[in-house]
């Protein structure tokens, strides 16, 4: 395909340039973006046992609610959650926020201490509860996910999704305007990755392939993140353009007798299951309870064949009260045209359709999404490097906006890398150092900025030729004590760590599997940082000489 030379030009530009302003923001998005396909096996994965509370039968739902409003009217009173196989709420089932936790909590704001009431019933029907602060971690690497690690508000939302809103206006001009760099040669190039002492060569191949590949993919998340970002600017604008609020749905009518109503989890259970017979139940949360006209319920329902609305369910609200069918018209299959295109929307941005493949398939596209944007920036710094040619001319001197390039890209992109490892990490032995820890939530939040902030300052410190190959190592390092920790965790039982259980260690398997590959990545830096000429911000070479000098 022919493209006029001077189009090519300016768009080879505007990619450069667009995506060295965006790429690190995105890398820390994509590479978040990829653990949270997995966020509730993370938490549940972080979550020790005091946390998690035995399951009981559908028939002992009505006599767990009629104790906690015997024993815990304020439940009763202000809503709850119930689980039936819901990876969010699995640690018991029933939860609910303690007073002071309603007090304190904005809804605007995170609630980084997720303090939760949890209920089941013991062995002989007795009610069991326990205040916990149960773990979130999946929840904040999700944060991370949607904010790049911005902290801060701005009016109802995050300072950091505002911030996402503008990057992937970037993001999206970047993917066009290098569609148009590459279409001339797409043919000849594609799957075309060469190797050998020529770095730059290798770079751009490897970033080509990984763009085209996963095109669409990024095609979709661009624009989603714009519609996310600002959804009530947009549906505003086309609310006003349509002399009408836009999405209004009237809630249908239901008659409630108030002397017959009683709350049965049973039949609440079996009428979801009549209006919605191909979805799986997952969780239900309750409120108003003490007013049937105003009484509310929320289902979260999992259909793996259809495009669900929240992360990894679909739902129907209903008055709890009610003897009337519920309205499953928001369920996809169920819901009009408008409906469609916007749970289509949220569906594809979260990857919740077609079961555990699809989520594979979107971890997988996620890191090759980060890959995609720290190879630009490489590619940008490599393409900037200067090279003496001549043995007997004094070593080049580097650009300084070359060198602040990659320090940053090592120290950010690494960094948060090593960061979001190491968390997770610290939260298997923080019990061991305080078995009293009140916060797993906090220990996630805190070691993450430290270590990602240490690791910026780390990088510019001794630059990033010493930097690089360490921060690899250091990745490497933490990986493989994931599941050493586990390993103690089973034969050291009594030292306060514990093992996630048979069906979460394949996250150990994955900890190992990657720790191999960055003991790769690590052995391949630490050789260029050897035989790479003196001069170039990858060569440790130079600074052993200046010492030798002095």
């Amino acid at each position: 395909m022919k493209i006029r030379a001077d189009l090519v030009k300016v768009s080879k530009n505007l990619h450069t340039w667009v995506g060295i302003t965006a790429g690190i923001f995105l890398f820390i998005c994509f590479f978040a973006g990829g653990l949270t396909m997995f966020q509730h096996d993370l938490s549940k994965w972080a979550s020790p046992p005091s946390q998690r509370l035995a399951p009981i039968e559908l028939n002992q739902y009505n006599s767990l609610i009629q104790q906690v409003q015997q024993q815990y009217p304020e439940a009763y009173k202000a809503g709850f959650e119930l689980n039936f196989s819901s990876k969010e709420l699995h640690n018991a089932p029933m939860q609910w926020e303690p007073p002071h936790a309603e007090e304190e909590h904005d809804e605007h704001h995170f609630e980084t201490a997720q303090g939760r009431m949890l209920a089941t019933l013991d062995d002989q029907g007795q009610l069991l509860v326990k205040q916990e602060n149960v773990s979130k971690v999946g929840w904040l690497i999700e944060q991370l996910h949607e904010t790049a690690g911005v902290p801060g508000m701005l009016g109802h939302h995050t300072l950091g999704v505002y911030i996402m809103g503008v990057v992937a206006v970037l993001y999206f001009l970047a993917i066009m305007s290098g569609l148009i760099v590459l279409l001339p040669t797409l043919v000849k190039d594609f799957f075309a990755i060469r190797g050998g002492k020529n770095k730059k060569r290798f770079w751009l191949d490897t970033h080509n392939v990984v763009g085209i590949v996963s095109l669409p993919f990024h095609i979709i998340i661009a624009v989603t993140v714009i519609v996310f970002a600002f959804h009530d600017l947009l549906y505003g604008a086309m609310g006003a353009l349509a002399k009408q609020p836009l999405f209004e749905r009237s809630a249908p009518t239901v008659v409630i007798n108030e002397a017959q109503s009683k709350l049965d989890i049973e039949k609440i259970y079996q009428k979801l299951q009549q209006s919605a017979p191909e979805h799986q139940i997952l969780a239900m949360r309750l409120g108003n309870l003490e007013e049937p006209q105003k009484a509310s319920a929320f289902a979260a329902l999992y259909h793996p064949d259809q495009m669900l609305r929240g992360d990894n369910f679909a739902y129907m609200s209903f008055n709890p009260y009610q003897n009337d069918a519920y309205d499953n018209s928001t369920l996809y299959e169920h819901s009009g045209v408008i409906d469609k295109l916007i749970n289509s929307m949220f569906s594809l941005h979260f990857g919740n359709f077609g079961g555990d493949p699809t989520r594979w398939l979107y971890f997988i596209l996620g890191i090759g999404g980060a890959f995609l944007f720290y190879s630009g920036n490489i590619l940008w710094v490599e393409t900037r490097l200067k090279k003496q040619k001549n043995p007997n001319l004094p070593p080049p001197q580097q650009r300084k906006d070359v060198m602040f390039m990659a320090n940053l890209t090592v120290g950010a992109c690494l960094g948060c890398v090593l960061a979001v490892f190491a968390s997770l990490l610290c939260l298997r032995w923080a019990y061991v150092i305080n078995p009293q820890l009140l916060s797993i939530n906090h220990i996630m939040m805190y070691s993450y900025y430290s270590i990602f902030i240490i690791s910026m300052i780390y990088t510019f410190g001794i630059g990033v030729a010493k930097a690089l190959p360490q921060l690899l190592l250091m990745i490497a390092l933490v990986l493989l004590a994931i599941p050493v920790t586990s390993i103690i965790a089973i034969t050291i039982p009594n030292l306060g760590l514990w093992h996630a259980g048979i069906d979460l260690i394949w996250i150990d398997v994955f900890a190992i599997i990657f720790a191999l590959a960055f003991l790769r990545f690590y052995q391949q830096a630490h050789t260029r940082s050897q035989v790479a000429f003196e001069g170039s911000i990858w060569s440790a070479r130079k600074l052993k000489m200046a010492n030798s000098e002095k």
